[in-house]
């Protein structure tokens, strides 16, 4: 019985560990964006991927900027008014479809054109949806 038990314990974890494989496989289509340099996909690598990321100073300093685009439809990118990923009542603005049904390659844009607090925002979190 307890070799039985321990079989399918085994068979679960087994099976656990390829779907978060799977899962965190990105597509060419999954790309981000800020001020139209590649910061997921695109030649940057994953490594933004689950991990707050600060903007340049560049960026927080600059009213105007950033200008971010989230391609594909299996991650987003939430942006937050403060620099540790950190919800703060309304400020934070998630970008990105997440909708399987939309096409592969289409996407989200947004900049202090649309809102001009988010020229404000300080850092980022890209996440799979």
């Amino acid at each position: 019985m307890q070799l039985r038990s321990l079989l399918v314990a085994s068979f679960l974890v087994a099976a656990a560990g390829i779907e978060a494989v799977k899962k965190t496989q990105l597509d060419i289509n999954q790309k981000v964006y800020i001020e139209n340099s590649p910061v997921l996909g695109d030649g940057a690598g994953e490594g933004a991927l689950n991990n707050c990321q600060s903007f340049a100073d560049a960026h927080v300093a600059n009213p105007a900027a950033p200008s971010v685009r989230v391609c594909g439809t299996g991650i987003k990118a939430t942006f937050f008014l403060r620099g540790r990923c950190e919800g703060y009542y309304e400020h934070q603005k998630t970008v990105g479809s997440c909708n399987k049904g939309a096409a592969s390659e289409s996407c989200e844009s947004w900049s202090p054109a649309n809102d001009a607090k988010f020229g404000a925002y300080q850092s980022y979190l890209i996440e799979q949806c």
